[in-house]
């Protein structure tokens, strides 16, 4: 059953490990939980990769981030499994009350977190877990919000937007590129050409992002070579915004009202920092996936394929846009 609101917790721990998009699904629920456990301490568990995201919540709705390497992002090597053995050992002696798994579904790295933290009690919606019932067709905001409302014994439905610490505050049109999922992956020559109408419809240059390195990179696979192309094919109508990092990634959405993105973290951060979304979806599923503002047009094709979406649509899209 849910805690009563007279309950004290000392500490909790809440473990979002995986990408960047799901952690920013996280960020209202995280703020649910300062709201009404206002004295309880908050740790927030992340990979190394997606820290900078959270880093923002500090100290207002979260006391202490856990950060630990992903052996995808950095390989395997020795160094990595003493990194690890030191992560687990020091999960034991924080003594946590409870561990919820702000995940929609089931994560074995997350499970072993909260198993390992030695915490009498764990939310999360595996069998084993407490925690709310699984209900299919919900947005992945809307499972880790209820964990959380289930933890704090409210019925509290969420906000309609993530309210994110930073905001966009710039006029330009950004054009982001990269997306992890192959299906999700839009050709080069239709980025030009968006690129290029684009130019003659607002007059300005867009801001083009990508993740900078070689596509076969296995640890953090770049669209470098796509930029390229993209260049070649609308050299005068995109300026060339690389973004290594996730702080290099908030500084030029910053600078953006329109961001125009397949599905992926970008949109997802981009939509909680207040700009207008023209999200591209290929196989993942919009009604889990889409971004949670009410400022976004989301194209996706019948076939599931993002090749089939047209750059009249995409530019038919923009111009909705208030």
């Amino acid at each position: 059953m849910p805690i009563k609101k007279s309950s004290k917790l000392q500490k909790i721990l809440l473990v979002r490990n995986d990408n960047i998009g799901d952690l920013i699904c996280s960020i209202p629920a995280i703020q649910l939980l300062r709201k009404h456990l206002p004295t309880t301490k908050v740790h927030l568990l992340v990979n190394s990769y997606n820290a900078p995201i959270v880093e923002a919540l500090i100290p207002d709705w979260v006391d202490q981030l856990l950060i630990y390497h992903k052996t995808k992002h950095v390989g395997f090597h020795v160094g990595q499994v003493v990194h690890l053995v030191q992560f687990y050992l020091s999960l034991r002696r924080k003594h946590y009350d409870t561990v919820v798994l702000l995940v929609g579904g089931h994560s074995r790295q997350a499970q072993s977190f909260a198993r390992w933290s030695g915490a009498p009690r764990i939310l999360g919606y595996a069998p084993t877990n407490e925690g709310p019932l699984w209900k299919d067709g919900l947005h992945e905001l809307e499972y880790s919000w209820n964990l959380v409302a289930y933890l704090c014994g409210i019925n509290e439905k969420p906000p309609s937007e993530i309210r994110y610490p930073i905001q966009a505050t710039g006029q330009r049109v950004g054009i982001q590129i990269t997306s992890r999922k192959p299906g999700n992956q839009w050709h080069a020559e239709r980025f030009s050409e968006l690129a290029r109408q684009l130019h003659s419809y607002t007059g300005q240059k867009s801001l083009l992002m990508w993740s900078p390195g070689n596509q076969h990179t296995v640890t953090h696979p770049g669209d470098d070579t796509k930029a390229i192309h993209i260049l070649k094919g609308a050299p005068d109508s995109v300026e060339l915004r690389p973004t290594p990092t996730l702080q290099n990634l908030i500084s030029v959405l910053q600078e953006c009202r329109v961001l125009i993105t397949p599905d992926g973290g970008a949109m997802h951060l981009a939509a909680a920092m207040g700009v207008f979304i023209v999200a591209m979806f290929g196989q993942s599923d919009p009604t889990r996936w889409r971004p949670w503002t009410p400022r976004a047009k989301i194209l996706q094709s019948p076939t599931r394929t993002i090749q089939d979406i047209s750059v009249e649509q995409v530019m038919q899209a923009h111009s909705d846009i208030p």
